[in-house]
């Protein structure tokens, strides 16, 4: 069956997340992803655990799904002059260099677009293209620090604590592929040929700070850590369980606490001035959060959740992986899927995503070995002999 993007071709030439997760989310629409890997060791993500008892990268098979890989040492003249050659024939090329690193070895997006004009290429780094600090290093610690988020996240007695996944890489990885299908828009309906993306991966978490800029313009407020309750929102919080696990209600609102109030017994709360309404239970929030979390410790986390569906209350627990993969609504939704890697064989796996009805993507096969498509893409799609194949790889250069 076809999918959405058939047609549509992609040369990942980028590492880690934020370039490759782009390429991966629009491969799983169909795109066409060739996989520029250096020859010898491949993408760094190969090399990454957690490994399965055959020493194969669990997190690879993941972010490399639906790709074609093929080796080339785009720092030598021999592998700029295939990569130019492979850029004629894409649409798209993802990189996440250090700035300037494609202009030294000759494949800059206008190097390129000497060859493509109708080439998007887009370059993501921790700080961007241009300004002071292009030149630093940095990984995805360094953009949720400069972006802002890291200082927003723990507790305020506390130093700020990461996030328990790698935000800036994977966010600026779902912007990326925004970005590219905005400029093939540009391109393709308004006819105004390629142009080049520069993301940023600080920008990326600057983006979604929700209210805190223009709270620090207007009022002077800077926002800090405020752990799991809020100052604008009570009762709220990730309250203990009796059977020690986690689990969040949110009721602050004058619709919903009185559902609370009576869902945990205590109705009396609805005549107390201090909890009577939104702005008074904000204003005494540790109070009544106090009072919640009392009867959470009470109860376990499935009693909890049974009680608040009945109550309609919004409630949810602080699932594990092991809850995810055991848990109805997931297997209903099939949220995960099985994909069948090269390597290892069955895999299970977050399955495409979004959802969409009529033009739904889907899995086509696992991560790819080192090189798998070299003859396939260098021999078919650019038409080299299988002599001249045997003498690049000969020479180092695929």
């Amino acid at each position: 069956m076809p999918l959405p993007l058939d047609g549509l071709r992609i040369l990942d030439i980028g590492t880690r997340i934020a370039a490759p997760f782009a390429a991966t989310l629009l491969g799983d629409f169909g795109a066409e992803v060739i996989k520029v890997e250096l020859p010898g060791s491949g993408d760094f993500m190969r090399g990454i655990g957690p490994f399965d008892p055959t020493g194969h990268s669990l997190w690879w098979a993941v972010e490399g799904r639906g790709k074609k890989s093929v080796t080339l040492d785009l720092r030598t003249p021999r592998g700029q002059a295939l990569f130019r050659t492979l850029a004629r024939r894409a649409d798209v090329v993802v990189e996440n260099f250090q700035p300037g690193t494609l202009e030294g070895w000759g494949i800059g997006p206008e190097a390129l677009a000497e060859d493509n004009p109708d080439l998007i290429v887009t370059r993501a780094s921790v700080y961007g293209q241009t300004g002071p600090y292009r030149d630093r290093p940095g990984l995805d610690r360094n953009g949720i620090g400069f972006g802002g988020l890291l200082y927003l996240t723990g507790y305020p007695d506390r130093p700020p604590v990461r996030p328990g996944i790698i935000i800036s890489d994977y966010l600026t990885g779902v912007f990326n592929a925004l970005a590219i299908m905005i400029a093939l828009y540009h391109r393709d309906v308004h006819r105004g040929g390629g142009q080049t993306v520069d993301l940023a991966l600080y920008a990326s978490v600057f983006r979604i700070l929700e209210h805190t800029l223009p709270a620090y313009d207007r009022l002077g407020v800077v926002r800090g850590r405020e752990g799991n309750r809020l100052k604008n929102s009570a009762p709220l919080d990730n309250w203990e369980t009796a059977d020690g696990q986690f689990i969040c209600i949110v009721a602050a609102g004058d619709g919903l606490f009185p559902r609370l109030a009576r869902a945990i017994g205590r109705p009396e709360l609805l005549d107390d001035a201090r909890f009577a309404t939104f702005k008074a239970r904000v204003a005494n929030g540790e109070a009544i959060n106090d009072i919640v979390g009392a009867w959470c410790r009470q109860h376990t986390a499935a009693a909890i959740e049974a009680i608040m569906v009945a109550a309609e209350v919004p409630v949810s627990r602080a699932y594990s992986i092991a809850d995810i993969a055991a848990d109805p609504h997931y297997a209903a939704r099939e949220d995960i899927i099985t994909v069948d890697d090269p390597v290892i064989g069955p895999l299970r796996q977050p399955a495409v995503y979004p959802r969409l009805s009529a033009t739904p993507g889907a899995v086509r096969s696992g991560a790819p070995r080192l090189g798998e498509h070299n003859e396939e893409v260098y021999g078919g799609l650019l038409g080299l002999s299988g002599e001249e194949i045997a003498a690049l790889r000969r020479d180092g250069v695929i």
